[in-house]
């Protein structure tokens, strides 16, 4: 029974899921682009990584959920038509309202959240 929780701390450990204090390692979040007010873009960082967290990364089975986690918290602190995108190759070209429009990388993932004119 020790051998099998050494066992899976050394595994966690390893592929990086705790940190040395034993706690879920938080992803490291840049944001390359953003023309939102400060309180939202804190908001747009915090909810990604609670998402990160919640869904385990970036899978392919995971990845709806977290676009669709981001996308619901972020229209229930901030109205409705939000959108969210996110992958790690993809173009894009679109019209938002102003200031309501955040590019992020986290884990070699880009998100964009923006506020589409609905």
């Amino acid at each position: 029974m020790a051998r099998n929780c050494f066992l899976l701390i050394l595994f966690l450990w390893l592929s990086g899921i705790l940190t040395e204090g034993g706690t879920i390692n938080q992803p490291n979040v840049i944001v390359r682009v953003s023309n939102m007010t400060e309180s939202m873009k804190q908001d747009a960082i915090r909810i990604t990584k609670q998402a990160f967290v919640k869904f385990h990364g970036y899978s392919a089975k995971s990845r709806s959920s977290v676009a669709q986690y981001i996308r619901y918290q972020f229209e229930s602190l901030h109205s409705s038509s939000w959108q969210c995108i996110l992958g790690k190759d993809y173009a894009l070209s679109i019209a938002s309202e102003n200031e309501k429009r955040i590019i992020l990388d986290i884990d070699r993932v880009s998100i964009l959240i923006f506020k589409g004119k609905c």
